[in-house]
């Protein structure tokens, strides 16, 4: 019974595939025989009998004829054997030969494919045919307007070619005779050929056209314009150097001959029709005549700049030869008085040699001058030269000039500190006597001596001669510092003694009732007694605070209060 089922089952599969396989190869069979018959239908025959409207000679009739044959062999030989493929592969599918009429089907498909790659190349080269007609009959027919402009404007105007005029009248001929080849090729059915000679007349009437609106202005620049600019270069060279200017070194009258010679050739170029050659020419001939005018008037530049510079410069020269012998009789009067450093008198030594060295180059510029054989522009840059460097000489000496003025007003200005500092020591004591402080703490003695000490050294550094002012200096700030730390910290222990008496008075309502408290403020009264005031405040404001925190601010801000 098993076996039974098993071969029902395997019956029934088989039957399953059979059916979905025969109805795919169907469907194939449908859509390839569809397209057979799309492809029969196409109006391939009208398209090609279209060609027949033109010459049917030469290469149209050889296309036509291939044309035909390619369409006659598709609908006669490939099309058939697909239709009777298209059975064959019905029949194997019927007999369940599904692996066979697959391999058919393929190769319908492959036939059906070639085919249309055919149509395709039919299709796409008759229409280059006949879109060349077209635009042949439509170019040639503007064309020859173009070209019947071109003659016209070469007959009235050939005056302004000049040479040239014969060559632009053969290229006109040789453009006329390709006019004859495309009628000859057009006749001949040839309508690629003569599609290509159309696009080469395009191109030779462009060019041409171009040429003829550029030769007048060509052959003015080479034959007119440039000359005279030329001329007027050599007239202005000729003047300037009758006016005295020195200009042999730019050889610009060579260069004039050799740029008139240049545009001789230039005009050859234009008569050959060699415009882009003549055009690159031109351009170099006048960026030539550009650095000549730039040459001549950096000339002119030049010599203003050396009559209006030449007296400024020698005036700044005398000025700082005068400035140098009294810098150099008040560099030996502060000798006298004041230390002057080696390096400074080293810069100073300097400064004199570099005019000496100014001086010797100015009278070789003037020398030059004199003889009247030197080119402005390089005398302008002597000058240039020697002004830049007087300058920075003027600063240099400027600086030192004030150096010497700074060592006076350093002297004077430390006596000024020297007065202030006295009277801040006298306020200093002053503040103490209207105190009435029981004594002076050791370390303030000691500091109070030190100022008083660094006082009288600076006033001894003072009197030394000859006066080292970096030596004043020094010793003028060890003061400063001394006497400002000394006033600072009277003003600190004044406030401590005030301060620890009314922490020390403000104590005593505590002494009877807490011993700690009494045994704290008796150590800060000894303290105070010993003139040690910082402690004294120290250990009276740590036993109240103890007890009645924020004591000592409020003490504070009631003797504030007070003083107000």
């Amino acid at each position: 019974m098993e076996i039974i089922i098993g071969i029902i089952v395997v019956i029934s599969v088989v039957a399953i595939f059979g059916f979905y396989s025969r109805k795919k190869i169907y469907k194939d069979v449908d859509r390839l025989e569809a397209w057979k018959i799309d492809m029969m239908n196409r109006p391939v025959t009208d398209e090609i009998a279209k060609v027949k409207d033109l010459n049917m000679t030469g290469q149209t009739e050889e296309l036509f004829e291939r044309w035909r044959k390619q369409w006659d062999e598709i609908v006669t030989v490939g099309l058939p054997d697909v239709e009777e493929l298209l059975f064959d592969a019905e029949d194997l599918a019927d007999k369940y030969r599904f692996g066979k009429a697959k391999r058919v089907l393929s190769q319908i498909e492959a036939i059906l494919n070639d085919a249309e790659s055919h149509i395709a190349v039919i299709l796409e080269e008759l229409k280059d045919l006949v879109g060349s007609e077209e635009k042949n009959r439509v170019e040639v027919d503007e064309l020859n307007q173009l070209y019947r402009e071109i003659k016209k404007i070469l007959l009235a105007h050939r005056h302004t070619f000049g040479c040239a005029e014969k060559q632009l009248e053969t290229k006109l001929e040789g453009i006329y005779g390709k006019f004859k080849e495309y009628e000859e090729a057009t006749t001949n059915g040839n309508y690629f050929e003569a599609r290509e000679i159309v696009l080469l007349i395009k191109d030779a009437l462009a060019v041409t056209k171009q040429q003829m609106d550029d030769i007048p202005h060509l052959l003015h620049e080479s034959e007119t314009a440039l000359p005279n600019q030329l001329n007027e270069v050599a007239e202005g060279y000729n003047q300037m150097e009758q006016e005295g200017y020195s200009l042999e070194h730019h050889q610009i009258e060579k260069e004039v001959e050799r740029m008139k010679e240049q545009l001789t050739q230039y005009i050859v170029l234009i008569e050959e029709l060699k415009l882009e050659e003549a055009k690159k020419g031109l351009d170099e001939t006048r960026e030539s005549l550009d650095t000549i005018y730039d040459l001549l008037e950096a000339e002119v530049k030049a010599n203003q700049f050396v009559k209006n510079e030449v007296e400024k410069i020698e005036q700044d020269l005398e000025d700082l030869i005068e400035g140098s012998k009294i810098t150099e009789e008040e560099t030996s009067f502060v000798q006298q008085s004041y230390h002057v450093n080696d390096q400074d008198l080293e810069r100073h030594r300097n400064i004199v040699k570099q005019i000496k060295l100014l001086v010797k180059q100015y009278v070789s510029i003037q020398a030059k001058l004199e003889e009247d054989q030197i080119a402005y522009s390089l005398i302008r840059n002597e000058l240039e030269e020697i002004y830049g460097k007087i300058q920075d000489v003027k600063q240099e000496h400027l600086q030192y000039s004030e150096m010497l003025k700074t060592l006076r007003k350093d002297e004077l200005h430390a006596r000024e500190q020297i007065l202030e500092m006295k009277k801040q020591l006298a306020d200093a004591k002053r503040l103490i006597s209207k105190s009435n402080i029981p004594g002076l703490p050791v370390k303030y003695s000691e500091l109070m001596s030190e100022a008083k000490l660094s006082l009288t050294q600076v006033m001894s550094t003072l009197e030394e001669k000859p006066l080292n002012m970096n030596t004043v200096n020094q010793a003028l700030q060890i003061a400063l510092d001394l006497i400002s730390q000394t006033y600072k910290n009277t003003e600190e222990m004044i406030e401590q003694v005030y301060l620890a008496e009314k922490v020390i008075q403000y104590g005593n309502r505590y002494r009877s009732r807490n011993p700690k408290i009494a045994v704290s403020l008796l150590e800060a009264e000894n303290s105070f007694r010993n003139f040690e005031y910082a402690l004294a405040l120290e250990q009276a404001a740590t036993a109240i605070e103890d007890v009645d925190p924020g004591a000592l601010k409020k003490i504070e801000v009631l003797l504030d209060d007070n003083r107000e």
